[in-house]
């Protein structure tokens, strides 16, 4: 069975972020969706690592995927 993949403690991840640092989810999902759609590589949502984007049959972004933790945006 696949374990599941670890994060570094000291890395703070999405659920970390608040209030303080004055983005919201919606900031946050958005800057990545932009930067995904840019055919950029962008840094996770949840865990700050390498989101890449993920392509259907056509040539445009159809959401990402996380290298280091595995979350997609889709």
């Amino acid at each position: 069975m696949r374990q599941p993949p670890t994060r570094d403690i000291d890395q703070p991840s999405l659920l970390d972020a608040g209030p303080q640092r004055g983005e919201t989810l919606e900031d946050v999902i958005s800057s990545a969706w932009e930067g995904l759609a840019a055919h950029d590589v962008v840094a996770c949502p949840a865990c700050h690592g390498t989101m890449v984007p993920r392509y259907g049959s056509g040539g445009r972004a159809v959401g990402g995927r996380c290298r280091d933790c595995g979350a997609a945006l889709a």
